[in-house]
């Protein structure tokens, strides 16, 4: 295999053309084993325009060998369902403690206190200064009533070394990842840190926040992005549904000696409500009771276009889409056990098996279709449940569909469930180039975003 044909191998799957836009190191040959092995170690695939002397993000995969020891996680002491905002403050001291260092400033290779670690197979999408991955963009007025301008967002993800141990039963061996009956220990906790490009001119709010150089840009170029919320996710018991997912925001107006600090909760979520509609919402005054929202911070947000933060003031963050709510989102984590390629038939399936946020919110036969909640189901029949967490999930999309691109005789050796019967699977039906996916999906104009829109 040559140069550029190796590179091209680790994107070509989200519709990247250009060989010089490659930053995977070539493997020693073309063998699958080897060929998957260097892509899995890929830190990022995206290219750098302007800042080649920063130092350069690390992928980095700590997989203890045993379930290690949580009774000692602090949150456990506190209910989550009495005293949510004490249960979200004890995790974010417990991730920020080292990670936030000036030091180590969430670059967790450098911290050799505890052990952290990132999902594999996002060497496509990673940016290659911090490995954050493009998030939905922010309309305007979606943040802040003086917000005129579209806002890009872009996260990066931790994991801590309960979640570490779960991902490394998957990828204990990078070439036949093993999904069969996967679920995360009890104390699993996954960090995303998530900045954007709004200028505190725009969202006061956001005056004094930290600062990254992102290389968000298509070509690599660069941009100053701040960040604006930390969303946890931490599986624990106590849940009806087995996790519990919560979101901070930064806000400038608060006390505090560092941004961590000034971190405020914005809401705490362990079910969907499925009975929460625009009709009881709206003729009955029915509230979420599956979750909490900060009312200091839901006030804020009731003046802007988007009113809630989630559908309904289910609990949702800042960025996120006002017509979902976080768990609902992250119950849709799941392995088809093969390729889904984009645009092609198997995919409108998929789209159609897996519940999607509504397009009309008014519609309540559509979003109660949406807001359910399956406990530790998977949220459809005969396929993998990746345990609430989506970056498993599109994870093992990225590898499986590159895979059926690039070595289709090994599709079927590398899947340890049965793959779910698509009623087009045939090689007649894969479309003529497999490879069309933007590299930002969720950017403004797109159908993914125009569909996020309420209809009335």
């Amino acid at each position: 295999m040559n140069r550029t044909a190796f590179f091209l191998l680790g994107f070509s799957i989200f519709g990247w053309t250009s060989a010089a836009q490659a930053a995977c190191p070539e493997p020693e040959n073309k063998e699958f084993a080897t060929v998957a092995t260097a892509l899995f170690n890929c830190s990022s695939a995206r290219p750098l325009k302007g800042a080649e002397q920063e130092r350069k993000f690390q992928i980095h995969y700590d997989f203890p060998q045993t379930t290690p020891d949580s009774s000692g996680l602090p949150w456990l002491t506190i209910d989550p369902l009495r005293e949510p905002a004490s249960y979200m403050q004890a995790i974010l001291i417990y991730a920020t403690k080292s990670n936030a260092k000036p030091d180590i400033d969430w670059r967790i290779e450098d911290n050799k206190v505890e052990s952290w670690c990132h999902a594999p197979w996002f060497q496509a999408l990673r940016e290659p200064l911090h490995g954050m991955t493009s998030e939905r963009w922010s309309r305007p007025l979606e943040l802040h009533k003086l917000q005129k301008d579209w806002a890009r967002n872009w996260a990066v993800g931790i994991y801590n070394d309960v979640a570490c141990y779960g991902l490394g039963t998957i990828w204990k061996d990078p070439t036949f990842p093993k999904t069969k009956d996967f679920s995360f220990p009890d104390g699993a906790l996954g960090i995303k840190m998530l900045f954007t490009t709004a200028m505190p001119s725009q969202v006061p709010y956001l005056t004094g926040s930290k600062e990254w150089t992102v290389a968000a840009a298509d070509d690599g170029s660069t941009m100053t992005m701040r960040m604006l919320q930390m969303d946890i996710s931490v599986k624990d018991k106590r849940s009806p549904n087995g996790w519990f997912f919560g979101t901070f925001m930064y806000d400038a107006t608060q006390p505090g000696d560092t941004v961590y600090e000034r971190l405020v909760p914005v809401g705490l979520i362990w079910g969907s409500d499925p009975d929460l509609s625009a009709t009881t919402y709206l003729e009955k005054a029915a509230i979420a009771k599956e979750g909490w929202v900060n009312p200091a911070v839901a006030a804020r947000f009731y003046a802007l276009p988007r009113q809630n933060l989630g559908l309904f003031g289910r609990a949702n963050g800042p960025v996120d889409n006002p017509k979902s709510a976080c768990i609902t989102c992250h119950q849709r984590a799941l392995d088809w056990g093969r390729a889904v390629l984009p645009k092609s038939p198997d995919e409108e399936q998929a789209n159609a098996l897996l519940p999607d946020v509504p397009y009309d919110p008014f519609d309540d036969a559509a979003a109660k279709a949406y807001f359910r909640n399956i406990g530790q189901d998977s949220p459809v029949p005969n396929t993998q449940s990746l345990d609430y967490t989506l970056q498993v999930s599109k994870g093992m999309t990225a590898f499986r569909n590159w895979v059926f691109t690039e070595f289709p005789d090994h599709a079927a050796s590398t899947t340890d469930i049965t793959p779910y019967p698509f009623k087009s699977s045939t090689a007649e039906n894969t479309p003529a180039n497999p490879a069309a996916l933007a590299t930002d999906e969720f950017k403004a104009g797109t159908t993914i975003m125009n569909n996020d829109l309420f209809t009335k």
